[in-house]
């Protein structure tokens, strides 16, 4: 178990999406806790500013994501951009080509900077056990993210 405490948490901004009441409830409950800095870092990549600053974005999502630090905007080195293939191809499955391009990215980039990716992506949470074996990330939904940290914090109070 990887102790969310320690180290960058990032998030996909789909987590911010009102879609189910039991994710949706653990995001605010998640975003309540960022609040104080000695729960955890969380992090937006900065490869979901384009979705953010979309048009149809809804203005409450765009809200909210002004309260968080992006990550920086760096090249991938060749190892990186290797990896950001395998990740391609692994969560495309039978989808059409080039479709999850942008969401590869944003595992990469979480994997460099951050030990966990919180994401409502049903596609990417399919494929966590097999984004952990390429990246050492651990994709959770919301909920997920919840119940590590409360064990950890269970287990060591600090």
């Amino acid at each position: 178990m990887l102790d969310p405490r320690y180290g960058n948490n990032l998030f996909d901004c789909n987590a911010l999406d009102r879609t189910d009441p039991v994710e949706d409830a653990a995001m605010d409950d998640i975003l309540k806790l960022h609040e104080d800095p000695d729960n955890f870092t969380l992090l937006l990549p900065y490869s979901v500013k384009d979705e953010i600053e979309h048009p149809s974005t809804p203005a409450e999502k765009k809200r909210l994501a002004q309260n968080f630090i992006f990550s920086t905007e760096v090249q991938l080195t060749e190892p990186e951009l290797a990896l950001h293939a395998k990740v391609r191809a692994l969560i495309q499955g039978n989808a059409k080509p080039g479709r999850h391009c942008k969401d590869a990215f944003h595992l990469v980039e979480s994997a460099k900077y951050g030990r966990h990716f919180i994401t409502k992506d049903a596609r990417l949470l399919k494929r966590a056990p097999e984004i952990w074996q390429l990246l050492q990330l651990r994709v959770l939904k919301p909920s997920e993210f919840l119940a590590a940290f409360h064990a950890a914090v269970e287990r060591d109070p600090q």
